[in-house]
């Protein structure tokens, strides 16, 4: 990097040095921006997952609890006759 800058000043100056410094910030910031970005789409996509198996979970259990219900109802009316 100083290798990069002694050639930069040697070559355009100040103005080139300060350039190569911006640009580099720029990049540095840019990168980390880009990881947090795909950190918490990472976070986003567990989040719903987690949710969407809460939620087939429950159906499931709904769908037991009622076929349970409309055999005891069966059961019972039957009974009744």
């Amino acid at each position: 990097m100083i290798d990069v800058l002694q050639i930069v000043a040697s070559i355009g100056g100040v103005g080139a040095v300060f350039g190569i410094v911006v640009f580099f910030l720029y990049r540095y910031d840019r990168r980390s921006s880009e990881n947090k970005l795909r950190e918490d789409r990472k976070f986003m996509e567990d989040r719903l997952t987690k949710l969407l198996e809460d939620d087939q979970q429950s159906r499931e259990e709904n769908t037991r609890v009622l076929s349970e219900l409309r055999i005891l109802i069966e059961h019972l009316n039957g009974k009744s006759k």
